[in-house]
């Protein structure tokens, strides 16, 4: 018989009700239709992935949300075998937490000795599975609004069950990580001579094939990894079973002690028969994992790089309309929400950094027209794309040689000149376009709202070495008649709308970079752990690891500065907030370059192939370090920000200061 232990709160309290069901059952239900119901229904539930790191980013000495085990030994006997299981349920509580987008538990440490008052048989040590289950439903009355279901799986070997349910003799337990969802590892520890130690107790973090990375209760600040190994069982018992081992990849010693997967406890959040009292808003962790979800379903269709699918299918959680204002449909989320977003999609793909958010659709927002509602309630539905048409042949950096002109005509303008090098044209519904103003001096510009197929509006095609799942080129017009509800601000102000637009842009731009220069480090590791080469993974030549510890050092400076540079945006000083953007804009895609192209020639021929997408990330980052301000052109506005414009003015002007001198033209 196979134990499913439902928990849920009784009188402030938590009962564990047992319901016996037979072997087939079990194995039925993990395919059930009930178990896909319990997905749908727990949508929006953040990863444990996302929430465990959240819970370890917001630890500190000043705010003590994490309860080690060496804090609780002391209260557990002296044969009891330490306080590892409790510290573990702690941790995840504050992970379920989490996941379900509330704030951590502020005082852990006095609901530790709570716990302990309420049942003291837990200073025995050494929990069994049953008061492991219990101890996560007294949990359960910490996370409003959510009952905790623990589902448990036992090796057959396992000492600590008799009826099981067992995982699969051959497959192993399911380590699948999933929004909403926390496994709970315990593992035997047995010395190289054969003596058994006990029970350890860790968090499942990530997985990975086959590897594994975990909270350890007794240094819950470090991530341990292992390789999830299966190996055939030596007992005529279970001549057909697979025992799964948790080998360290460091491991150097043939002394080591011997870890043995022993009990999975998977911890459901379920949502209580009350429901949510009080709005839903979702968390940076939720927003990621239901990115997740929807890449791995664009994938599987190969519409990952689709911009509108993203959109479309987006909406379904806010995505368009993540950076949005609430009162025309968004979420009001912030440039530090937004930089981790933005972050996020770029480890996917870079051109996923045109899908997250408003995008070029955020300066609309500006406007008091029935054009703008209409096209910002299409984007907030997901029914709407934008770009931004502003370089010209000879007008890029120099906004200033902008020949596109508006002229007044009654009440509306007359626009005339063409645009070139603009993405997304092909799959947008509609354009921000920039011109020179009609009634201010040649210096002052001004923007426009248009739909895409706006009458006189004509795409014109280049090609692009990478945007891939987006298109490039250009735009024509010629006396091309707009009505003043498509202005966007007043006419004049374009300028200082582009500039607003493009720090908060650039800095969501450096973002995407960021995290697609992280991925690629990951595969790389990966890479050189799995072939094999004169005997070995090519991983023993240390060459090859150098870069990753280089460039993954390099990539968490440039983040440190976006978050600096987000905070700064956040608070309204855009000032002091400039040239870091300028900075990170330069830097942060040049450093997740060089990341991704260490990653592609660690591939070899298969990384210039596209059996692996690094190939595609390089190339993408060498058009964003020339898309929204070139890496030389950012690097000289930090120079003049630091050290004055005179540097600049040497720059900008000097050619035609030369031209003047000499009497050339």
């Amino acid at each position: 018989m196979n134990t499913i232990f439902f928990i849920g709160k009784w009188h402030g309290f938590t009962q564990a009700v047992v319901i016996l069901l037979s072997s087939a059952i079990w194995t039925s239900y993990a395919q059930s239709d009930e178990l896909i119901a319990w997905a749908e229904s727990n949508r929006q539930l953040a990863s444990p992935t996302y929430a465990i790191r959240s819970v370890q980013d917001a630890h500190s000495s000043e705010t003590p949300v994490i309860v080690r085990q060496g804090e609780l030994d002391s209260l557990i006997d002296s044969d009891g075998g330490g306080a590892c299981p409790i510290s573990a349920a702690l941790i995840a509580m504050q992970t379920l937490r989490s996941m379900a987008g509330q704030p951590l538990h502020p005082q852990p440490h006095q609901y530790a000795l709570l716990l302990f008052q309420r049942d003291p048989k837990l200073k025995r040590g050494r929990i069994t599975n049953k008061r492991f289950v219990d101890l996560l439903g007294w949990l359960s009355d910490q996370i409003p609004e959510y009952d905790i279901r623990a589902d448990v799986l036992s090796a057959r070997n396992s000492e600590y069950t008799k009826t099981g349910p067992y995982w699969s003799d051959s497959d192993g337990p399911d380590l699948v990580i999933r929004g909403g969802e926390l496994c709970i590892l315990a593992y035997t520890v047995t010395t190289a001579d054969g003596k058994t130690l006990g029970r350890h107790f860790v968090l499942l973090k990530d997985h990975v094939d086959t590897q594994i990375r975990v909270l350890n209760p007794g240094k819950p600040m470090k991530d341990y990894q292992f390789k999830v190994e299966k190996r055939d069982s030596p007992s005529v018992n279970y001549k057909n079973y697979k025992r799964v081992f948790l080998e360290s990849p460091g491991r150097m010693s043939a002394n080591s002690s011997v870890l043995e997967l022993n009990t999975v406890f998977k911890a459901r959040l379920v949502l209580s028969e009350q429901g949510p009292t009080s709005a839903y808003l979702l968390t940076v962790n939720q927003v990621k994992t239901e990115i997740d979800e929807l890449a791995e379903q664009l994938r599987s269709e190969g519409k990952l790089t689709s911009p509108r699918e993203w959109r479309s299918r987006g909406a379904v959680f806010g995505l368009p309309g993540l950076d949005l204002p609430v009162a025309v449909g968004g979420s009001g989320w912030n440039a530090q929400q937004m930089l981790e977003i933005f972050r996020h999609a770029g480890r996917y793909n870079l051109n996923l950094r045109d899908v997250v958010g408003g995008a070029h659709g955020r300066p609309a927002v500006k406007m008091d027209s029935s054009v703008a509602n209409a096209a910002l309630k299409q984007l907030v539905d997901g029914n709407a794309y934008f770009a931004v048409a502003i370089t010209e042949e000879n007008a890029g950096t120099d906004t200033k040689s902008m020949q596109s002109r508006a002229v007044k005509d009654g009440e509306g303008f007359r626009l005339s000149g063409s645009k070139l090098w603009n993405a997304r044209l092909r799959q947008a519904t509609h354009v921000v376009l920039y011109t020179s103003s009609a009634d201010g001096s040649s210096d002052d510009r001004t923007a426009f709202l248009l739909p895409i197929h706006h009458p006189g509006l004509e795409i014109v095609d280049r090609y692009a070495h990478g945007l891939t799942g987006n298109s490039f080129g250009g735009l024509k017009f010629d006396k091309m008649y707009v009505g003043a509800e498509h202005l966007i601000g007043k006419d004049g102000e374009g300028g200082e709308i582009f500039k607003e637009h493009f720090l908060y842009w650039r800095l969501m731009q450096a973002g995407a970079a960021i995290g697609c220069g992280e991925r690629a480090l990951e595969i790389m590791a990966e890479r050189i752990r799995q072939r094999h080469v004169f005997g070995g993974p090519i991983g023993r030549f240390t060459h090859l690891q150098q870069p990753i510890g280089e460039n993954l050092t390099k990539l968490r400076m440039a983040l440190a500065l976006a978050r600096e540079a987000a905070r700064l945006y956040d608070r309204g000083d855009f000032d002091a907030a400039e040239p870091l953007v300028n900075g990170i804009k330069a830097e942060g895609v040049e450093i997740a370059l060089a990341a991704c192209d260490e990653a592609m020639r660690a591939h070899g021929a298969l990384g210039y192939s596209r059996d692996v997408d690094l190939g595609d990330r390089v190339r993408d980052l060498m058009g964003l370090r020339i898309a929204d301000g070139t890496t030389d052109v950012m690097r000289m506005t930090v120079v003049r920000e630091e050290y004055g414009f005179d540097l600049w003015e040497m720059s900008v002007r000097s050619y035609s200061n030369a031209t003047s001198e000499t009497g050339e033209e």
